[in-house]
């Protein structure tokens, strides 16, 4: 709890001529603005309020992931006492702890949080991104193609689940006996369990037909679950989905072979060289098409 003579204090920064004159700066995109002689903790306090000022995301350009780290909690704290911005809204999207094209794949946790903050920052969901300077330098995607990342599963509603359990393939899930993991999924007859990230439990998904009848967290120890949900974000563990076209490509493309033919002639070509992941593949994906959806990088049907 925040005293209300604490926020009365930190309010008056707000009414500074300096304070002001950013703000309005901000509000009116009207190209570059230098700001000095703030120290580190004074910048922690002035984002929050600036950014709420300007009713606009910011990008808060840091050094590295680790002074990402560190300055995360510090505006998170300061975002709380001054409010501004919901904390819960203050992200940082951490650079690949790799170089591309040395065979190595980022570390998993790192794929997970940038799916999660780009899906964030495609939908809305985030008001100040602290974004490492590798990570700033490095290409990105539409924002409709994060945006499609996640899949959000409302009780009530119809969903096929095949397309469902094969979305959760291409964005990292994997299938699992029994769900006591983030990023597992077991699908029972009409009954999905899946743990996704940010999820301080696994959720279980009862369908009747094609409907959502219920969503409810469980414990994975006793199988016990609680009280229902009504919505779940089923959230992605890779920016880079993963399918057999985006593959076949990357392998047409490191082999040498050049395909020719219709469409479906190459697809089905693509298809049969077998190739599958390998460390590094992701930043493979671009030449493959991979900045499409993965609604609209789905495998097309095959021909009679």
């Amino acid at each position: 709890m925040v005293l209300p003579f604490v926020r009365e204090l930190l309010a008056d920064i707000e009414k500074s001529p300096a304070f002001q004159r950013t703000a309005s700066h901000l509000k009116g995109r009207a190209g570059r603005w230098r700001v000095s002689g703030l120290t580190n903790p004074a910048k922690a306090l002035h984002l929050p309020l600036l950014a709420g000022a300007a009713g606009a995301p910011l990008i808060v350009v840091v050094e590295n992931n680790r002074a990402a780290e560190e300055m995360l909690p510090v505006l998170q704290s300061m975002a709380e006492l001054a409010g501004g911005v919901n904390p819960k809204m203050i992200l940082d999207l951490p650079a690949h702890d790799v170089l591309p094209f040395e065979n190595l794949s980022p570390h998993p946790e790192i794929q997970e949080e940038r799916a999660t903050v780009l899906w964030k920052i495609a939908t809305g969901a985030a008001q100040i991104v602290l974004v490492p300077l590798e990570a700033a330098s490095m290409r990105l995607n539409s924002a409709e193609y994060y945006a499609d990342l996640a899949r959000v599963v409302r009780r009530g509603e119809s969903i096929e689940v095949d397309p469902l359990i094969e979305h959760l393939r291409t964005v990292g899930y994997s299938s699992a006996d029994a769900v006591d993991m983030p990023g597992e999924f077991a699908l029972r007859g009409g009954i999905l369990d899946v743990y996704p990230p940010e999820a301080d439990r696994p959720l279980r998904i009862e369908f009747f037909g094609d409907e959502v009848e219920t969503i409810r967290k469980f414990d994975p120890a006793t199988q016990r679950s609680a009280a229902p949900v009504d919505e779940v974000v089923l959230l992605p563990l890779t920016e880079t989905p993963v399918n057999e076209r985006v593959l076949g490509v990357i392998h047409s493309r490191l082999s040498g072979r050049r395909l020719t033919g219709s469409e479906i002639e190459i697809e089905h070509a693509m298809l049969a060289t077998g190739a599958s992941v390998f460390p590094g593949w992701e930043f493979y994906a671009p030449v493959a098409g991979a900045d499409r959806s993965p609604a609209s990088a789905r495998l097309a049907p095959r021909s009679c």
